[in-house]
């Protein structure tokens, strides 16, 4: 399903009706690259939404304003700016093609606002009375952009096929609100859009996250080529001792000696290279060196690539975890997670993204004790280790990544059995990759293991949400609705 022309046509015509004479209210940033005009005209607020994401570019009008990003990129200000206190005119379709414009009543003169439904990336022009670029997304986006600011727009030449999503989408039925095709519209299309940018974000993380495992399995080969290396360091020692046993026979100048191998069980003969510039105790000294120095280096080797085995298992998992991501708020949460991974190899350009939500998931039992589950690794951190008191019990789903989970403990009471099987209940929910309906259908079970929280540990350098429990008792949970439903209800 796409929105070509003959769909903008039949939108706009039911936005004529509703927008004649509105007065322009606001403009809100919804972010990937879509905007809310909220327009006020006959006593009531109407949302107008244009949006330039490729495949998906569009205009309609929709119930509510949606969430809008905390703040507004340079354009939306631009907007802003230039359109304040302005009335809206005229809604207009250009030659049959999707092309909007919306001609806009200002104190400066009239202002056109073009809407360009086309191409791998659609484009939105502000024009001034003379019809001048005033202000292009493309522009202020820092795209390669289309037209110069100050040159007079020309329309583009009319397409050979106006094309279209196909009319039986836009039969309205009765009942779909006052205006049935940008409702219609609206939901098809934001819902599509919204599968779309999903996607485009996990690609994102995948691509940025296989890019990071590539690197360390790099690093992997590079130190178990260094361990091979040192396999040998007890030979350098016994070379020295070699060496040192056969003194007498050395001198400067030698490039080697053939000495018996009292080391080895056939006691066969074996020939040490010398440095022909150095004198006996140089060259027994340069083999016990080398000995000393891969002895020392052997740990630490060992201890960094466990490290490095450990952080890419760990992107192994969550990289598994984003391929099965099945909403944004999840993907959210993952992203945060990679973050930590990743931060140190970004480099950040242009401004931050939005964080996402901060603070664990707070729930109430049917009990009243007050369970927290941490979103992604570093809140379990945070959760775990400051948040939680000693006497606090700690839930995790056993083997797994996954949500923290803490019940705060009341002074005098002991945790009931139903509170702790309802933390135990989001313990494994949260750990699940796929979370919807139909995890509970097909019964999702797992050991969740639980103790007081003073028993937890972190070790050093441990990757984030990584803790050991000194001991622990494990509950076997099977998901049950009626349980979730109950405690989810209590948020």
């Amino acid at each position: 399903m796409t929105f070509g022309a003959s769909e903008l046509g039949s939108v706009l015509d039911e936005c004529r009706e509703a927008l004649a004479g509105a007065r322009l209210k606001n403009i809100y940033d919804e972010g990937d690259r879509g905007w809310i005009f909220r327009l006020y005209a006959r006593g009531e607020n109407r949302f107008l939404h244009l949006s330039a994401q490729p495949r998906f570019a569009r205009l309609h009008l929709q119930q509510e304003r949606e969430s809008s990003i905390a703040s507004p990129g340079d354009f939306c200000r631009a907007l802003r700016s230039r359109l304040a206190g302005a009335v809206l005119e005229d809604l207009r379709q250009v030659g049959g093609d999707r092309i909007a414009e919306l001609v806009f009543a200002t104190a400066a003169g009239r202002q056109y606002l073009v809407h360009e439904m086309f191409g791998a990336r659609p484009e939105i022009l502000l024009l001034d009375e003379g019809r001048r670029v005033s202000c292009a997304l493309s522009d202020v986006a820092g795209a390669s952009a289309r037209h110069d600011r100050g040159e007079v727009y020309e329309y583009p030449p009319p397409p050979q096929h106006s094309g279209s999503g196909g009319a039986d989408w836009l039969t309205a039925s009765r009942g779909e609100g006052e205006f049935p095709l940008n409702f219609r519209v609206a939901r098809k299309l934001a819902a599509l859009a919204a599968e779309a940018i999903l996607l485009e974000k996990k690609k994102k993380l995948s691509g940025a996250l296989a890019r990071e495992r590539k690197r360390l399995r790099k690093i992997l080969g590079k130190l178990g080529a260094e361990l091979g290396a040192l396999d040998g360091f007890e030979r350098q020692r016994e070379f020295g001792e070699l060496l040192k046993g056969s003194y007498g026979s050395l001198r400067r100048g030698l490039k080697e000696v053939e000495l018996v191998d009292y080391f080895s069980d056939g006691q066969e003969p074996v020939r040490i290279e010398l440095d022909a510039r150095l004198g006996p105790e140089e060259n027994i000294e340069r083999y016990f060196k080398r000995f000393r120095k891969a002895r020392r280096a052997g740990p630490s080797i060992e201890k960094r690539k466990g490290e490095v085995e450990g952080k890419l298992e760990s992107l192994s998992l969550l990289a598994a975890q984003v391929d099965e991501a099945a909403d944004d708020e999840t993907l959210e949460s993952l992203s945060g997670e990679a973050e930590l991974h990743l931060r140190s190899r970004k480099r950040s350009r242009g401004r931050r993204r939005e964080a996402a939500p901060s603070g664990p998931r707070s729930f109430v039992s049917s009990e009243g004790f007050t369970i927290l589950v941490g979103r992604n690794a570093r809140e379990n951190d945070e959760l775990s280790l400051r948040m939680a008191r000693g006497n606090d019990i700690f839930l995790h789903a056993s083997g797994r990544p996954g949500a923290h989970v803490i019940i705060r403990t009341v002074a005098g009471k002991t945790v009931p059995r139903d509170t702790l099987l309802e933390a135990a209940q989001l313990a494994l929910y949260y750990s699940l990759t796929r979370r919807s309906s139909a995890v509970f259908v097909e019964g999702a079970s797992a050991d969740v293991d639980y103790a007081p929280a003073k028993l937890l540990s972190k070790p050093k350098r441990a990757p984030p949400g990584l803790v050991l429990l000194r001991s622990h008792k494990t509950l076997r949970v099977r998901l049950d609705k009626e349980i979730f439903d109950r405690i989810e209800g209590g948020r």
